[in-house]
């Protein structure tokens, strides 16, 4: 089995422009590498967001991260966090009140 160097990633990129992406990613810091990963985890959310936005218009933004939260973690995990979300709410308010 060969190194993924042997397989072309992307059908519209050259092989050469391929290389010379890798020998700059391989160049760049354990941090640098971090920050990059998570920058593209943060575009994802925001598309993801968006895309939930245009799907649901009248959900609430909290109703909103809950499907986000569905689509990154799983229905389970989302729901847990509703649930805790709900209670921590429910908290705050009893606080407030005294």
């Amino acid at each position: 089995m060969g190194s993924y160097k042997d397989y072309p990633l992307s059908a519209d990129t050259t092989p050469e422009s391929e290389r010379l992406y890798f020998e700059l990613l391989a160049k760049k810091t354990p941090a640098e590498k971090m920050r990059m990963v998570c920058q593209m985890s943060a575009t994802m959310c925001t598309l993801a967001m968006s895309g939930l936005r245009s799907r649901h218009p009248t959900d609430t933004e909290a109703q909103l991260k809950i499907r986000l939260a569905e689509l990154l973690y799983g229905a389970e995990i989302a729901h847990e966090i509703a649930e805790r979300l709900k209670n921590s709410a429910r908290h705050r308010n009893k606080e407030s009140r005294r």
